[in-house]
């Protein structure tokens, strides 16, 4: 028996979590009942090993748990069962698509899975199978109230949802936010899987912001509906759709600001189309010890001609790749990201332009310290290019649950405005022989929930323009390059 079919077997007889704190009586029970799953595993091994290509009839499929789905919502999940499983190899198969498809939709906190069968009939060809499968509802309400700090803001939140409203899955979050530099952030977001597919996702959000813009002496007011459809497959590659409409505004503008900011000032109307292509082979999001990703964007703007203001082409490219030595005593890290973005009413909006800068990109620089500046206004790019170097290095005398680690970084960067009127060879060359660079020290502390830096930074390249950060500068978040 392979490793594929062995893990699938355990899961074939996977049960709920142990409740802690549990009596004698309920400890004996759980032994009783784990001698007889292990012989059930035994026994299933034997059966598969012998009969893996004999013929499968399943008859039908035992759900409990199921008084808060609805009937279209199961049948879809547990179809493989009842189309697709012609043998005892591929029944296996569909033990794990259907415990996938039922994890992904968000709608389980848990389940297990159990194959009961007849008594083999020597007089035919077949094993008849009953899967049956216990499920464990979510809670349908959730509440939470809390503070996030990060990228040098600081902001108090609260969260309502209602979960699995129709019985497919479906949930409704209401968002509300306000904090340093977003004065007051509105959203209300309804997803669900996509006609009861669990592997792709109907997401919808309507949103209001209001947000100090302390880099450019301005405040920014978002209006706006942004709908998406997000493909969900557990192996590597991934799609994300979305189009969206946003009402946007340039207001507050300082006295002090740049004639470029209070050029800008007032009201602006977007229509885009976006598709996002997702490769990820990487072991962890935050700080991955092994993997590949590559994800690219791209934007199209002004699909209303006669209403939007912003008309524009935009695409951008992040890549990285990890890999360890002397089981993960050292890990390795190479990211590199880009992208263009082409206005055909010449001058872009600032909304629009990209930014660097800052603890979670090119460190030893303030946040969107980089790139073009009029007076103390930062103006954002056209064109960027930046990428870094991180090694990790296990921290002496901790264990490696602690999520502590040493951090040796090289980061580099550079932002540029397209000229319409110069070669795009020129602006390119510009852009790649001209970084600003930092390097430095810290200590990194990886948490199930975000990743947090403290690192001593020192600027070893820079632009007239550039604001940098020398000594200590710390950093939150689930993306660093």
């Amino acid at each position: 028996m392979d490793k594929d079919e062995d893990s699938v077997v355990n899961q074939v007889q996977s049960s709920f979590k142990d409740e802690k704190n549990i009596s004698r009586l309920q400890e004996l029970e759980l032994e009783r009942n784990q001698i007889l799953v292990n012989d059930n595993i035994t026994y299933l091994e034997n059966l598969f090993r012998l009969n893996s290509s004999k013929s499968v009839s399943v008859s039908n499929v035992l759900i409990e748990g199921t008084e808060t789905f609805r009937d279209s919502f199961l049948a879809k999940q547990i179809s493989p069962f009842i189309n697709d499983s012609q043998n005892l190899g591929k029944l296996l198969q569909n033990v794990h698509k259907v415990n996938e498809s039922f994890l992904k939709s968000g709608g389980i906190q848990d389940l297990s899975i159990q194959l009961e069968h007849n008594p083999i009939n020597t007089y035919s060809n077949s094993i008849e199978v009953i899967p049956k499968i216990k499920l464990l509802p979510i809670k349908k309400f959730l509440a939470k109230t809390g503070t996030n700090v990060g990228n040098g803001e600081g902001d108090g939140y609260m969260t309502f949802q209602l979960k699995n409203i129709f019985g497919g899955c479906e949930n409704l979050m209401f968002d509300a936010t306000t904090g340093t530099r977003t004065r007051s952030s509105y959203l209300l977001n309804y997803s669900s899987p996509w006609f009861n597919n669990t592997s792709w996702k109907f997401d919808n959000s309507l949103f209001l912001t209001s947000r100090k813009i302390d880099w450019s002496n301005h405040e920014q007011v978002i209006k706006g509906i942004n709908t998406k459809l997000i493909s969900n497959y557990t192996n590597s590659i991934n799609h994300e759709f979305s189009i969206e409409n946003i009402l946007r505004a340039i207001t507050n503008v300082s006295l002090n600001s740049s004639t470029n900011v209070k050029f800008q000032a007032g009201d602006d109307f977007k229509t885009s189309l976006l598709y996002k292509f997702i490769y990820d082979t990487r072991d962890d999001k935050t700080l991955p010890s092994k993997g590949f990703n590559f994800n690219l964007t791209n934007e199209v703007s002004g699909l209303l001609a006669n209403y939007n203001t912003s008309k524009f082409l935009k695409q951008s490219f992040e890549t990285s790749i990890a890999t360890n030595f002397n089981e993960k005593a050292q890990i390795i890290n190479l990211s590199l990201r880009g992208g263009w973005l082409y206005s055909f009413n010449k001058v872009t909006h600032l909304m629009d332009r990209f930014y660097l800068g800052g603890p979670n990109d090119v460190r030893g620089f303030f946040y969107n310290g980089l790139g073009p500046r009029n007076f103390n206004d930062t103006l954002g790019g056209d064109l960027f290019l930046s990428g870094g170097l991180s090694i990790f290095q296990k921290f002496p005398y901790f264990d490696e649950s602690t999520g502590l680690k040493f951090h040796y970084f090289l980061n580099f960067g550079n932002l540029i405005p397209l000229d319409h009127e110069e070669s795009i060879t020129k602006s390119l060359t510009e852009l790649i022989t001209r970084p600003s660079i930092g390097t430095g020290v810290g200590i990194v502390f990886k948490h199930p929930i975000a990743r947090f830096e403290l690192n001593f930074v020192l600027p070893v390249a820079c632009h007239e323009n550039d604001s940098i950060r020398k000594g200590l500068q710390y950093g939150i978040g689930l993306s660093f390059m």
